[in-house]
């Protein structure tokens, strides 16, 4: 690892990037054309990696086609139209080194927990380990994209003086995620969670070949490298910080989850969990910081003058409020990571949101 950190200093200092060669071998990502699987997209393309990546329909796959079309020649789809399908993977695993599973729904608005979140998630990360220790004996590393929600506690929110780091899981169980009357919020905090937990359940049971490594980003900001067909159909996330600029939102939202990371770093931290033979079998809680959208509305409000009418003034340079902390300094040992802070990740989401309006009026 210091011969890691070594090269790491020595690179890092400007681009947050150690980039190794990929060449000649190729990692399967699921769920290719999401927020965060586009990232990773990148983060492995750009190292020489094939890529092969599911997706649900062949419209979705032209979509990876043009926003990473500099890397046509590395990529390659699987359709799954569904991941919790068993057996839904066997095809997709098939002649990969490896296997980034990102695919796992990302909503809170749903009409059924259980059919909605919970199911797809966890039925879907034991559906994609089962596909490769039955079918691919040779891949030796799976790199799963867990998430703050299977490490937070909600029930204690916003938990003054605690640091929060990997050894913490959500308390929530199944029962309450089912339950009809629970909100959804808790439920997709839930989905994540379990997943999780089948997982480490699913290596711990059946011993298999590989080893799996799990990320766990808090809320991902930052600029896109999906295609946004439209600015009314953003990710979640994205659509957040979106509505900060649009006019829609009038007074500065209560902060949820005091964390964040720039979607360039989840993809990062996903490629080294996946080179670094260190990083078997272990969770990286994969954060920048702390984070308010008070701060969020400052960063703009200052960045972009030319939308400051539209932005929520709030209470403007407030102190950050006495709640939890959280710890990185695992990821960063470990993997040499380096994180993006609040005002570059929002500046160059918002410069972003800021040209494709451009474009569209054009």
């Amino acid at each position: 690892m210091e011969a890691i950190n070594s090269k790491v200093q020595q690179v890092l200092q400007g681009n947050h990037t150690l980039k190794s060669s990929g060449k000649g071998k190729t990692v399967l990502i699921t769920g290719g054309s999401g927020f965060v699987a586009a990232h990773c997209l990148n983060a492995f393309l750009s190292r020489g990696y094939n890529v092969k990546t599911t997706v649900r329909s062949q419209s979705s796959a032209e979509k990876i086609k043009k926003s990473h079309a500099k890397y046509i020649a590395q990529l390659s789809f699987a359709v799954v139209p569904d991941v919790a399908t068993p057996g839904g993977h066997d095809e997709a695993v098939k002649g990969v080194d490896g296997v980034i599973h990102t695919a796992s729904p990302y909503l809170v608005n749903v009409d059924n927990n259980e059919r909605d979140l919970l199911n797809p998630a966890i039925n879907g990360t034991t559906s994609v380990l089962t596909s490769i220790q039955q079918h691919a004996p040779n891949i030796k590393r799976v790199v799963i994209t867990s998430s703050f929600a299977s490490i937070v506690d909600m029930d204690k929110n916003p938990r003054p003086g605690y640091t929060y780091t990997e050894k913490d899981w959500n308390p929530v169980t199944y029962a309450t995620a089912a339950n009809p009357s629970t909100p959804g919020v808790i439920a997709y905090l839930a989905s994540k969670t379990l997943a999780e937990k089948a997982a480490w359940d699913f290596v711990e049971k059946n011993r298999p070949n590989f080893s799996v490594t799990t990320i766990c980003p808090p809320m991902v900001y930052g600029p896109a490298y999906h295609t946004i067909s439209s600015l009314d159909h953003l990710n979640t996330s994205s659509a957040e910080i979106y509505e900060l600029i649009n006019g829609s939102k009038k007074e500065v939202p209560p902060t949820g989850f005091f964390a964040f990371v720039d979607g360039r770093d989840v993809g990062e931290a996903h490629a080294r969990a996946y080179e670094t033979p260190e990083a078997g079998g272990q969770r990286y809680f994969c954060t920048a910081g702390g984070y308010t959208y008070q701060q969020i509305c400052d960063i703009i409000r200052e960045d972009f003058p030319e939308k400051r009418d539209l932005v929520p003034e709030g209470n403007a340079g407030e102190p950050y409020p006495d709640v939890y902390k959280v710890d990185n300094s695992k990821i960063k040992k470990d993997l040499g990571m380096a994180f993006r802070d609040l005002k570059t990740c929002i500046h160059d989401q918002v410069a972003e949101f800021i040209e494709i309006e451009q474009k569209t009026k054009a």
